[in-house]
Parts: C-alpha cells; sequence; structure tokens
C-alpha cells in the first residue's frame, strides 16, 4: 500500500479523500498541524506528502522547503486552492515535485500519486529484510534467520512490540492482549520478562537500540 501523508485543515477534502485513495491502495495519515506533519514524518515512513498551502502555523512553502529539506527521498504535492503563479513557481523553486488545483478530480490526483511513486521508487535502495521475523503458527521469532529460545509470554510480548514498531505500547494494553500474562500481569513481571527478551536479542546496549522503555507508559520497538 501507497502511505501518504496529507497536511490539510479542511475536513471536507479529508474525508473525500480518506474514502476515495483507499480503492487505489493508497493509504492516507491525515493531520492539519504542519508541526505534527513533521514529527510523523521523523518517525514512520510515507511514500509521499500531500501538502496544502494555506495552514495554521506555519505557511505550505515553509513546510515544503523543511520536509525537502529533512526527507529528500518523498516526493511532494501541493495540493491548494491559492491561485497566485508566483506561488507555483515557489513551491518548484524548494522542491515540489507536483502541483494540483483545487478543486481537481480524485481520480486526477490519484495518477499523480502513482506516478511520483514509481519515479521515486526507481532510485531508491532496496529494503533489506526485517532483523526480526514473527511466526505465529509456530510460535517462534526468528533473528536474521535463527530461532530464538521464547517463553510463551516473552513471544507475545515480542511480538506485539515487533507488530507495534514505532509505537508506544503501554504496560495495559500487554497485560490485555498476551494471553500468558493474565495471571501475571504486575508492572514489574512485565519489565522482567522485557528485560528478559533484550537479553536474547542481544540488545543490551544503555539505552537499548530495539527495545525503548517510554517511563510511566511502556515499551516501543525502534529497531530495523
Amino acid at each position: 500500500m501507497i502511505r501518504v501523508l496529507m497536511v490539510e485543515d479542511d475536513p471536507e477534502i479529508t474525508y473525500l479523500l480518506e474514502q476515495y485513495l483507499p480503492r487505489y491502495g493508497i493509504g492516507l495519515f491525515s493531520v492539519a498541524s504542519p508541526s505534527v506533519a513533521l514529527e510523523k514524518a521523523a518517525l514512520e515512513r510515507y511514500d509521499l506528502i500531500l501538502l496544502d498551502l494555506g495552514l495554521p502555523e506555519m505557511d505550505g512553502l515553509e513546510l515544503c522547503r523543511r520536509f525537502k529539506e529533512k526527507h529528500p527521498q518523498i516526493p511532494i504535492v501541493i495540493s491548494t486552492a491559492r491561485a497566485d503563479v508566483s506561488d507555483k513557481v515557489a513551491a518548484f523553486e524548494i522542491g515540489a515535485d507536483d502541483y494540483v488545483a483545487k478543486p481537481y478530480e480524485p481520480r486526477e490526483l490519484v495518477a499523480r500519486i502513482q506516478a511520483l511513486v514509481k519515479r521515486y521508487s526507481r532510485f531508491l535502495p532496496e529494503e533489506e529484510p526485517p532483523l526480526f521475523r514473527v511466526d505465529r503458527e509456530r510460535m517462534q521469532i526468528f533473528k536474521a534467520g535463527e530461532a530464538l529460545e521464547l517463553t510463551p509470554a516473552e513471544f507475545e510480548i515480542f511480538a506485539l512490540l515487533l507488530e507495534k514498531r514505532q509505537q508506544v505500547v503501554s504496560r495495559e494494553y500487554i497485560a490485555n492482549s498476551v494471553e500468558s500474562l493474565r495471571w501475571e500481569s504486575s508492572d514489574r513481571s512485565i519489565d522482567t520478562i522485557v528485560s528478559r527478551i533484550r537479553h536474547k536479542i542481544g540488545d543490551e546496549t544503555r539505552p537499548p537500540s530495539m527495545i525503548r522503555a517510554v517511563r510511566g507508559v511502556g515499551y516501543k520497538y525502534i529497531g530495523p
């Protein structure tokens, strides 16, 4: 699925595209705040940014410039009702890849997104296979092809963190989601199990490079 980060403060446009784009294999992740958009782009993977120019906090052209400085590998489509030719010229000068004037046909937007993502994908290096692979049928997790020796509780917690990679998973969520913890669900027991997982996967640096503790909340997998 193509992942698109849309920065748009018009709820009607957001709703329309949220309903329309998934039909074409495009997942839309929408925010209205430029600062939130920059945070999400730093933490998550996106294939394209769809950017309005009239935004709160920051002008869309400035936001486009910052995106291109930090993430030059992500194509940017400007989507705006501003008709000033100088805006269009400025957008291309600072790195925008395409410019769509509102109102537009959603199907045209789909075609532009698909064409840009295809064009950029030719210049990206092939992704390396993930370090860990989860086999739920056999209740095993493999590190670089080698099976880890995990208890049922260790398997379930680590599989959950891997599936929620880059997301904070609270201890409460772990306790309610992991069958093996129903009778042993205190914060201390979860912390002990995570410590054992770190030992078994070689994540004992300070701070840990793969499973990071989020103070007062839970854990987040940040590794490859």
